[in-house]
């Protein structure tokens, strides 16, 4: 699916241990457009100029292709947008890490520890896996090379803490664009509505040393996808960033004024901004500054930024026309430049698509027929809507890697539960996509789906017991072949679902006669992982690598999502 990263994506939730304990109101000083800021207000009140010409640098992580866990979509999507953005409209020098190991995320950290000075200012930009362990009560990073249960290659958030309490910087601003990746927000700043009070504030801000977090998420999975191409948070951060009406200002406002608004009001997470604990935080905070906002020369005290006094002669302002002129000409040309650029890049896209459609047509041309169905001597026997699946072995997991279990007799729904079934029993329906009564219910917790199932005399199929359902006596990836081609005659996935779950049941059965056990909505499990519950099957919002019968995820069992249903066992 689009996915929703129970698969983690986390970093320093710095949760109980590293975060303050006192949560504020939300709170929105930019939602406004005013005029753009004349940074000669601040050198009036005393700014130290230095300050105003800090160099800004950012390593910015982005890890997709992991080696032991589930693969994400969009993280080194962000992570490059998030580059491109802060290096042409800010003027920060980056570093990017794609797929980053442990050893190359330390090592970069620990390269910027050497060489950044007192009047330097850091951003760390984090998208991929997390992992919170509430055992030892700590939070990780989880590099490309991580295994899911060995610590060894993890990144902990003291790792980071105590890296960033030796790194000279007057600002650090960590953004984790992941799982489990905060607690609770720090007090806002009072209301700034006036133009004196909030020169003021950027002038502390700037003044005292900061290390904070701006986190996509509390305590909880955070969305993988649904920003255009981005997750939620990267796409709010990324427009809050491009939008931004003030020449200069804190990530706070940034944070309060459109980040936290618009990421808690397109998804079930809500975004964080906390200081450090144990950091070095001294109450700052870091302040951006748009590459296009002009720096006058100091003064000859140096204690400021003015605007020239003596009036250039007519000679020197022709020059100036000229020069302003050749500026404006270079600019259009670099505009040009990026257009014929993208332009290239989205025919150079629009070859490859072809050609991998070319090739899977190559390869549905080539398809043989569907195996017969694997049935017992006698023909599968079915009670109400209820198919029996036989006892024996049948073989679980990927092609490749397949190995035989044994799963004794037992029936299973043979459509997954609509909503007017929820309904009836349950006295509500909690579904999204209300109006459809033959549709899957969705928006059930686990909890909720164990108790509709009690009260029909039935429960909730383990994960081994819906993966035999599923692939009935098939060893190929998908339970009509290996090949994707055919995908939309059985299952309801991000390519045909309209962005919406359908009426059960529409689509070709598998070889027991069981319907959407693929697409539709992902299906609670009885089998734990963890502290989390085990789903199947995937959903109309994602891809068709998450149709085989095999794709596993996992979720909080409170958790509550619009792609997840359920059917019974017996």
């Amino acid at each position: 699916m689009k996915k929703f990263s129970l698969t983690f994506l986390i970093f320093l939730t710095f949760l109980l241990t590293f975060l303050p304990t006192v949560q504020s109101e939300e709170r929105s000083v930019i939602v406004k457009p005013k005029e753009k800021r004349d940074l000669s207000v601040e050198a009036k009140k005393g700014l130290d100029p230095a300050l105003l010409n800090a160099k800004y640098h950012a390593i910015i992580i982005g890890n997709n292709s992991y080696k032991n866990l589930p693969k994400l979509k969009t993280a080194i999507a962000d992570a490059k947008e998030v580059e491109r953005v802060l290096k042409t409209q800010y003027g920060f020098e980056t570093k990017l890490l794609l797929d980053a190991t442990r050893n190359e995320i330390l090592t970069t950290v620990n390269d910027f520890r050497k060489r950044l000075g007192s009047k330097d200012n850091l951003l760390i930009y984090y998208a991929g896996h997390g992992e919170f362990d509430k055992t030892a009560d700590r939070a990780y990073w989880l590099p490309v090379n991580a295994q899911r249960d060995d610590p060894v290659d993890w990144i902990s958030a003291t790792d980071i803490t105590d890296n960033i309490k030796r790194i000279a910087s007057a600002h650090i601003l960590i953004i984790s664009d992941s799982c489990y990746s905060g607690t609770l927000t720090r007090a806002a700043t009072g209301d700034l509505s006036t133009k004196g009070e909030r020169d003021e504030f950027v002038k502390k801000m700037m003044e005292r040393r900061s290390r904070t977090l701006m986190a996509s998420g509390g305590n909880e999975p955070v969305v993988d996808e649904g920003g255009s191409g981005h997750s939620v948070f990267a796409d709010a951060f990324l427009r809050a960033l491009k939008e931004a009406d003030k020449g200069i200002f804190t990530a706070e406002e940034l944070f309060h004024g459109r980040v936290k608004e618009i990421v808690a009001g397109k998804s079930e997470q809500v975004p964080e901004y906390n200081n450090i604990k144990n950091s070095g935080h001294e109450g700052g905070d870091f302040v951006f500054r748009l590459a296009s906002v002009p720096l006058f020369p100091l003064n000859k005290g140096g204690q400021g930024v003015v605007e020239p006094e003596i009036k250039p002669s007519a000679e020197i302002s022709e020059e100036l026309k000229n020069i302003q002129q050749e500026k404006e000409r270079l600019k259009k040309e670099r505009e040009e430049l990026e257009q014929k650029k993208a332009l290239m890049e989205e025919k150079n896209r629009l070859e490859e698509e072809r050609q991998k459609l070319e090739k899977e047509k190559l390869e549905v041309a080539s398809l043989q027929p569907p195996p017969p169905p694997v049935q017992p001597k006698s023909r599968l026997a079915e009670k109400g809507n209820m198919v029996m699946i036989p006892s024996g072995e049948f073989m679980a997991g990927e092609p490749g890697s397949l190995k035989g279990m044994v799963i004794s007799e037992f029936y299973i729904d043979k459509y997954e539960v609509t909503q007017r079934e929820y309904e009836q029993v349950m006295g509500k329906n909690p579904s999204y996509f209300k109006g459809c009564p033959n549709c899957p219910v969705e928006s059930v917790t686990w909890y909720e789906a164990k108790e509709y199932c009690g009260k029909v005399g039935k429960r909730l199929p383990t994960e081994w017991e819906w993966e035999k359902a599923a692939k009935a006596g098939t060893t190929t990836t998908f339970y009509w072949g290996d090949s994707e081609g055919m995908a939309g005659d059985y299952a309801w996935y991000d390519k045909n679902s309209g962005d919406k779950t359908h009426p059960v049941g529409q689509k070709k059965p598998n070889n027991y006669g069981l319907y959407d056990m693929t697409g539709n909505v992902w299906e609670w499990t009885s089998t734990d992982y963890s502290s989390w519950k085990i789903l199947r099957g995937g959903s109309w919002y994602g891809g068709a690598n998450y149709v085989p019968p095999s794709t596993r995820d996992f979720n909080s069992p409170d958790y509550r999502i619009l792609n997840s249903g359920f059917r019974c066992a017996q």
